[in-house]
Order: C-alpha cells, then sequence, then structure tokens
C-alpha cells in the first residue's frame, strides 16, 4: 500500500511540534498497513535525509487571502485534467500523480485550520479536493479548528471536512464546530494529538549525561552544537516560542525571573528547548531569539539554552524533566503522555483554545493559564503548586494513560481500516476524565479572567484577519487596475492605433473642410 501523508514539513526554520506530528502519523500507519508512506513537504531533500521516508514537494498556496480562492480553483482544474491550469513546474502534477497510485491521503494534525494561517488551510483544501476528484479516501486527523475563521474560509474549511471519510478533533472547542458545521458523531471524533505518544508509553526519556543517548533521527546525526552539556541529573524542560505579537504583549523578560525563582523552589537547573529554529543552531530567529532574551534577564545561573533538535530528540528530551513550562502547544503534549507535570501559559486565545484543550484531555487544564496570570503572580503560584504536587499530579496522568492510550490506539486502527477498507469497529473518541483540581486563589483567578481573555484577545485576531483580507482585496484591485493601464499604454503605443488615430484625425479633418459633407 501506498498512502501520502500531509504535514507542515520542511519549513524554512524546523518546527519541532509541526513535524512531530507528521513522523508520528506516518509511524502509526506503517504500524497497522505496512504500507510505503510518501510525505509532502517543502524540503523534500531534508525531510527524506532526516525520517528516511519518500518525500515529495507539498502544494504550495499564495499567502494574500484574496489569490487563495483563485488558486484553489486552478487545483480543482487540475485535478479534473486541465493540464493547461497551472504551469508543467507546478507542484501540483506531481501530487496528483502521487495520489492517483495512492490508497489513500492522511492530512496530519496541526493547528493551521483558521483564517491566521490560511494559506496552510487552502494547501490541505486543496489536497482534499484532488483525493475527493480521484476518488481516494481520505482522513484529517488531530485538528484545531478555528477559533479564527473569515466566511470564506469556514467556507472552505466546511468543504475540506466533507471530503473526509474520518476527521478527528484534538480539543471540545474544535469538536463543538465540527458540530456546528454538520459533521455527525460517526465521522468526527474526539482524539488527542497525533504526536502524544511519540515517545512511547513506558519508554524511559533521554538519559541524562550524553548526546548519543538521544534518539535522533534515521539517516542524520543529531545536530547538537559542539561542547554543550545536556543534563546529568533531574532538570525543568521549558519552552518559549516569541511573544504575541498581534497583542502587543512584553512577556519574555518577566519569563527569566520566573525560571530562576523555579530554579530557587526546585533546586534544579532549567533546560531551555527550543521548537522552532535551524537545527542544531544559535541565534536564528524563532525560539532561538525568545530564549536568549529569557535567558538575558535571568541572575540564577542555573538556566541553559539547548540547540534546535530534531522532534524524537526534543520529545525525548522533554519528557526526561521533572517538570514542564512552556507557552507552546507540544511541550505539554509531549509532558503529560508520559506523566511530567506541566505548567503552560497562553499568549493569546488562540492559543489558549489549544493549551487549555490539550491539558483538558487530562483533566489538569487548571495549569494552563492566560497570559495576564503573568502580570499578577498567578503563573508563579501556579509552578509552585504543581511542584509540591508533583508526585499527585504524575499519579493522575499515570493512572488516565492506559485508557487515554487506548483511545488513541483505537483511532490509527479506525484510520487504518478506511485505507484498507477492512471493517473494523468505530472509533470510540475521547470522553470526560477524572479531574485533578487547584482550589487556590491563582486557579480561581484564571478561571476567572479566561473568558474576558478570550473575548479581547480573538477580538484582536478577528480584526487583523479582516484588515490583512481587505489589504488583499485592495491590492489585488490595484495590481488589476495597473495591468489595464500597462495595457492601456500598449494599445496606445502600438502601431495599429497610431495608424487609426492618424487616419481618424484625417477624416476629422476632411469634414471640416468638406463642411461636413461626406
Amino acid at each position: 500500500m501506498k498512502i501520502l501523508v500531509q504535514g507542515d514539513l520542511g519549513q524554512v526554520a524546523y518546527h519541532v511540534g509541526d513535524e512531530a506530528m507528521a513522523i508520528a502519523a506516518a509511524d502509526e500507519l506503517r504500524a497497522r498497513l505496512q504500507a510505503g508512506i510518501v510525505l509532502l513537504t517543502r524540503d523534500p531533500g531534508q525531510t527524506g535525509e532526516l525520517y528516511g521516508t519518500a518525500a515529495i514537494d507539498t502544494l504550495v498556496f499564495p499567502w494574500p487571502p484574496a489569490e487563495r480562492s483563485n488558486h484553489l480553483e486552478l487545483v480543482r482544474r487540475a485535478a479534473r485534467g486541465d493540464r493547461t491550469a497551472l504551469p508543467p513546474q507546478d507542484s501540483v502534477w506531481r501530487v496528483i500523480d502521487e495520489v492517483k497510485s495512492a490508497d489513500g491521503v492522511l492530512i496530519a494534525g496541526g493547528g493551521n485550520m483558521n483564517s491566521l494561517y490560511g494559506w496552510l488551510l487552502y494547501e490541505r483544501a486543496a489536497l482534499g479536493l484532488i483525493a475527493n476528484e480521484l476518488g481516494k479516501p481520505l482522513v484529517v486527523s488531530g485538528q484545531t479548528f478555528g477559533p479564527t475563521l473569515l466566511p470564506q474560509d469556514q467556507q472552505i474549511l466546511h468543504e475540506l471536512l466533507d471530503y473526509a471519510a474520518l476527521v478527528g478533533a484534538r480539543e471540545p472547542s474544535s469538536y463543538a464546530l465540527g458540530f456546528q458545521m454538520g459533521l455527525g458523531s460517526g465521522k468526527l471524533i474526539r482524539v488527542l494529538d497525533d504526536a502524544s505518544f511519540l515517545v512511547p508509553p513506558g519508554s524511559v526519556g533521554a538519559p541524562p549525561g550524553s548526546v548519543g543517548a538521544l534518539p535522533g533521527s534515521v539517516g542524520a546525526e543529531n545536530p547538537a552544537r559542539e561542547g554543550f552539556e545536556y543534563p546529568a541529573g533531574p532538570f525543568i524542560a521549558a519552552t518559549f516560542g516569541p511573544e504575541s505579537w498581534r497583542d502587543g504583549t512584553r512577556s519574555l523578560a518577566k519569563l527569566g525571573e520566573v525560571l530562576d525563582r523555579a530554579v530557587e523552589l526546585t533546586g534544579l537547573p532549567v533546560y531551555l528547548i527550543p521548537h522552532v529554529g535551524h537545527l542544531g543552531q544559535d541565534g536564528q530567529g524563532g525560539d532561538h531569539e525568545s530564549h536568549e532574551t529569557v535567558l538575558a534577564h535571568s541572575r540564577s545561573g542555573r538556566v541553559h539554552v539547548c540547540p534546535v533538535l530534531p522532534a524524537p530528540a526534543a520529545a525525548a528530551l522533554t519528557v526526561a524533566s521533572e517538570l514542564v513550562l512552556t507557552n507552546r502547544y507540544h511541550p505539554v503534549v509531549f509532558g503529560l503522555a508520559a506523566g511530567v507535570p506541566v505548567v503552560a501559559l497562553a499568549n493569546d486565545s488562540y492559543s489558549d483554545v489549544r493549551l487549555h484543550g490539550a491539558m483538558g484531555n487530562w483533566g489538569v487544564q487548571d495549569w494552563a493559564l492566560p497570559l495576564s496570570s503573568l502580570d499578577i503572580g498567578g503563573f508563579d503560584l501556579a509552578i509552585a503548586e504543581a511542584w509540591t504536587r508533583r508526585a499527585e499530579i504524575r499519579e493522575h496522568l499515570d493512572s488516565l494513560r492506559p485508557q487515554i492510550h487506548a483511545v488513541h490506539e483505537n483511532w490509527w486502527d479506525a484510520v487504518a481500516s478506511i485505507f484498507s477498507a477492512t471493517g473494523v469497529e468505530a472509533a470510540k473518541g475521547l470522553g470526560d476524565v477524572v479531574t485533578l483540581e487547584s482550589d487556590s486563589e491563582w486557579a480561581k483567578q484564571a478561571r476567572g479572567q479566561r473568558a474576558q481573555f478570550r473575548a479581547l484577545s480573538g477580538g484582536i485576531a478577528s480584526l487583523w484577519t479582516e484588515w490583512d483580507d481587505v489589504r488583499s482585496q485592495r491590492d489585488l484591485l490595484l495590481h488589476e487596475r495597473n495591468e489595464a493601464l500597462d495595457e492601456k499604454e500598449r494599445i496606445v503605443q502600438s502601431r495599429s492605433f497610431r495608424t487609426a488615430s492618424m487616419l481618424r484625425e484625417g477624416a476629422n479633418l476632411l469634414r471640416r473642410v468638406s463642411g461636413g459633407r461626406r
């Protein structure tokens, strides 16, 4: 068999979470179907080298919103056999050929089915319509839907989900939005993030003390920074991405001070594990810069910056920690599945929907806080309580793991049955779990602030996407106007136009001389 898997692979800046979801999904399918996997990626060379898997160029859509719908229709024409729809060198033709020869298409998990990342939504919609046109089964796995969706983008999302035989939503809000769009419970399933068990249950995280102990990736050396020493004992894992630029936050400096207090509280060093940046390099944007800012505001001398590692190694290092602190999504996913206490801080409404949802799947959502908790000391207090109750939290997570892992396995069994056309019991999906709550004031404040935080931040995101849409419409109209003016100028300067103008002037002169007689 052959299955195509769509993820956000091979980006200019390596993204641990995005890579983790796609390769975890590929592993799950390979284990059940013994299928050949073809990964869609922006860098087939890098992806093939890292994971030892066939890889081809993914579909690429324009960033400006006004151009996406037109490009989607061109892809539709191409899928229906119109060889003039797009240039011969466009990646769509290779994708169409691969879909034709495949047994199915999987859109791996992610958080890009919204208007903030509209070009990624349309890339997935295009792959879905190709699969639909060619009669190939499609599964959409482990997604966040929304929360910011322009009307035209929600329509595209609805079309994509209609194509799918099975759809996985990874938090309650996404599940609810799927139902609002008319998906039934037989098709829409509550699931975990695809990469939850990238480090298999029961396996030990990265043993301390040596780079070689970290699992890397097939066919590639571990691109660790020369001379860097990995933890030789217990440690705190932390990952902080850039501040929420749409909301104009200034949080990274405060996080340096928070980490120093965590060091004092626990007696453990902190290792900053970046999730976005160039593999093995420092100071190259993304989390490199965020972590350097955090480090610059730390005074303990016990906060250390790691290089960017391949997804399996980053996950293994994270789950080997005693505590995870983060404003990114996948440290939460890795940590909770391995029983590690996690305290998460959401930058904005989009982040809060995902972090609160992921931690709610394990019944520890009280430790997912809105950004406002940072200013009033709630984040510090949540860290302190997580540390004090760390044995209780681990016991809680460990008690839930068998049933949650069974649901995860059942989901992938159902996905495999779609592609192999075998009859198995339908996917059951996640249900409610026992909740481990906090009665502390910091938790009550966070719960009280959440609705307003999401409303304000979500409003900013909506305004930004609407403005971006209007701006792109304006730019498109200006482009069309300029093309019309250029065409007019070409006509005016053409020989035939000048000849016609001379003949018209001569005719006018003749009419004047003859007194208007013909």
